[in-house]
């Protein structure tokens, strides 16, 4: 399985990208508990912004795809599963 994360955004605008194969590290089954703990309603989604995704000026955009499913992620949001899940693909994935 593929995961990729993506930072937009922040005081200089800059993108950033970082991805993990998965099914090409030994512990694969610690990756599938990651994803496999992650909210399935998408809560946490600029689609599910209170502010109408006005956002927070110079806030960090998370956009994390999963296999075929991507989810976008205000900064001032990310957390829980999410946040680890993204934490583990910055420190142990390759530059995007």
């Amino acid at each position: 399985m593929q995961i990729v994360v993506r930072r937009s955004g922040g005081f200089a605008g800059l993108s950033r990208a970082w991805r993990v194969d998965t099914d090409a590290r030994p512990d694969a089954d610690r990756w599938a508990a990651l994803v496999g703990a992650l909210p399935t309603d998408a809560a946490g989604t600029s689609a599910d912004d209170p502010d109408g995704g006005a956002g927070v000026r110079d806030d960090f955009v998370w956009t994390v795809t999963v296999a075929r499913t991507t989810v976008t992620i205000p900064g001032r949001r990310l957390d829980g599963p999410w946040a680890t899940l993204v934490e583990q693909v910055r420190d142990q994935g390759e530059p995007a």
